[in-house]
């Protein structure tokens, strides 16, 4: 069976007060030998990347033991004994598709040690809802390394994320939500993250840790996959519109990123793609002035196109 990777986009318009940029749906065809092969090649370039830089991977670390079941999934495809494959080590090897592209971006940052060792200390288990360090860090880099993708001058500093976009320098905040109920007191830590230093600042929240564990999303095509999370992001945006007016005019932040990022089995009767599906969604404060506003449509439109 032929398998492909992809990365289309998903748009959407909705009314004033929220702009809303194209998702990202990376396909993975996990009926693929190749396929498999190339997330073990990624599994190897870690370990190699790890070894390079003298930090260890040994059991317990979570982060060694996606990789080993990334490998041996891999060599089972090839020995033709994927029969019978446990769903944790198909789940971990198409996570370790999502998280290679974070870490090996790390290769040329003169201090990714201290990003590499907090990636061992936790948990990085993304279908599971334990709060973790190690998630914190992993969201910070997978924005971090997507801005790099999309040819933005970004470094990792702090507040977390430093962007030079036109004339402006752009601090951005990572947060990753554990709970619903704690909101008020995550936009409150973002807005004291961005100093004065900044022209302005953009809190990213990401939600995956608010879908329910263990599970996996089933949709019979990539359109409705993408409206379901394009769905959840806007549901939680309504739901805590409040606290993001009440929150980012009190600093420099003038916008927040929502992103979620699920698992998602899509089938169309013919065949079946286990996916890596992304979406985010841009919430900026009514009233902006007009450069403001033009500037951060520019930003987010290099962002997602």
């Amino acid at each position: 069976m032929s398998t492909r990777k992809s990365v289309r986009p998903i748009w959407k318009n909705i009314g004033s007060g929220l702009i809303v940029p194209a998702g990202a749906v990376s396909n993975l065809t996990h009926s693929s030998t190749q396929t498999y092969l190339q997330i073990k090649e990624k599994a190897l370039n870690i370990e190699r990347l790890y070894a390079e830089n003298s930090i260890p991977l040994l059991a317990p670390c979570n982060l060694a033991s996606i990789i080993a079941d990334a490998k041996a999934l891999s060599d089972s495809w090839l020995l033709n004994q994927a029969k019978g494959q446990s769903t944790t080590r198909l789940f971990h090897a198409v996570h370790l598709d999502r998280i290679a592209d974070a870490i090996l971006a790390l290769n040329q940052v003169p201090d990714r040690n201290k990003y590499l060792t907090a990636l061992t200390t936790g948990n990085l288990d993304l279908l599971g809802r334990e709060r973790s360090y190690a998630k914190d860090v992993l969201w910070e880099l997978e924005l971090w390394s997507t801005l790099k993708r999309k040819s933005f001058d970004v470094t990792l500093s702090e507040p977390d994320i430093v962007v030079v976009f036109e004339d402006a320098r752009i601090g951005i905040a990572c947060k990753k939500l554990y709970s619903d109920k704690n909101v008020e007191k995550v936009l409150s830590q973002g807005v004291a993250q961005i100093a004065g230093s900044f022209d302005f600042g953009i809190l990213a929240v990401n939600l995956d840790d608010l879908l329910p564990p263990n599970g996996y999303m089933e949709a019979p095509d990539q359109v409705t996959m993408g409206e379901r999370i394009y769905d959840f992001n806007i549901k939680f945006l309504k739901a805590h519109e409040r606290h993001f007016r009440k929150y980012l005019p009190t600093g420099r932040l003038i916008a927040a990123l929502v992103s979620t990022c699920i698992l998602a089995n899509v089938s169309d009767g013919r065949r079946t793609r286990l996916t890596n599906a992304q979406q985010a969604t841009v919430w900026a404060i009514p009233g902006l002035p007009f450069a403001k506003e033009r500037q951060l449509i520019r930003f987010r439109d290099q962002l997602m196109g």
